[in-house]
């Protein structure tokens, strides 16, 4: 049975409002890598990295019709490239809309693409990503954990 985009959208709007609602926009492009790494990490193993990499890149060109700094991600050979993002994805207003957008589209491509037999572990692992993490030290965790793993 196929969910449809809602239940990814309501996956994706919990696990914001629950790590992302007062961070600074610097801080929401750590944490967007972080999500896009881990889904990418998980999703590999499954779907091997030509197909994903396919995937991811369909799904970055249709959000950067709407969101046209998104054209900034690049999917390169072992992830997804954030180095030109950064520099501007903190600077536009729209961030918040535009990661949702993002990972919503992501796993509900994903979704359809397995009969959603990779839903629940990819709703599961973007529920622990957090820019805390628990036993970090402080001061440490620079966010430099990229999408290319």
């Amino acid at each position: 049975m196929l969910l449809d985009e809602a239940a990814h959208a309501e996956c994706v709007e919990a696990w914001l409002e629950r790590t992302a609602k007062t961070l600074a926009p610097a801080q929401l492009v750590t944490l967007f890598e972080r999500a896009l790494s881990a889904l990418w990490r998980r999703a590999e193993v499954t779907l091997g990295e030509v197909t994903l990499t396919a995937i991811v890149d369909r799904v970055l060109y249709t959000a950067s019709e709407t969101y046209p700094f998104l054209s900034a991600l690049k999917v390169e050979e072992t992830g997804i490239g954030f180095d030109r993002f950064r520099e501007q994805g903190a600077h536009v207003a729209n961030l918040p809309e535009a990661v949702r957008l993002v990972l919503v589209e992501f796993l509900t491509v994903l979704g359809h693409l397995t009969d959603e037999i990779l839903t629940p572990a990819l709703h599961a692992e973007l529920s622990k990503v957090a820019l805390e993490r628990p036993g970090a030290v402080r001061g440490n965790d620079d966010g430099a954990e990229g999408a290319r793993s």
